[in-house]
């Protein structure tokens, strides 16, 4: 039989539940990256948005559709990420047959169904920016 205490304390974790549900609600998501290390793709007009990676700079978030592209820090790798989720993750120095100079990513081009990506001093390489392959990765001749 329940006494009055019980009954008052399922009364009160009734009156609980809704206000921690509400402060569950409005807590977001940790980022898998550093927000202050990703900057904003500039306005349109300015021709290709591009970045240099840097411990200042890490990736940029396009205006079109909010995706962040981001640099690994040893400049191998290409991520996408739409908010916390992880779209794709590319090599793309390791998708470069041949590397002339550093093997390592030195300045990513945003454009609107490809990435370019400058690897060592002449190589370069494309990057689909829906499916994170590699669809072009050759030396420019002199």
């Amino acid at each position: 039989m329940p006494t009055a205490f019980n009954k008052k304390l399922k009364m009160s974790l009734l009156l609980l539940l809704p206000a921690t549900a509400s402060v569950a609600q409005h807590q977001k998501p940790e980022l898998p990256y550093n927000t202050n290390l990703v900057k904003q793709q500039p306005e349109s007009g300015a021709g290709n948005p591009t970045f240099r990676p840097s411990p200042e700079v890490r990736g940029m978030r396009s205006l079109s559709d909010g995706t962040v592209y981001l640099v690994s820090t040893d400049n191998q790798s290409l991520s996408a990420y739409q908010g916390s989720r992880l779209v794709w993750k590319t090599n793309v120095v390791s998708a470069c047959p041949t590397i002339v100079g550093q093997r390592q990513i030195r300045e990513v081009t945003l454009r609107p169904k490809t990435i370019f990506v400058a690897v060592g001093n002449r190589t370069f390489a494309e990057v689909d920016t829906g499916t994170g392959k590699v669809i072009v990765a050759e030396v420019q001749k002199n």
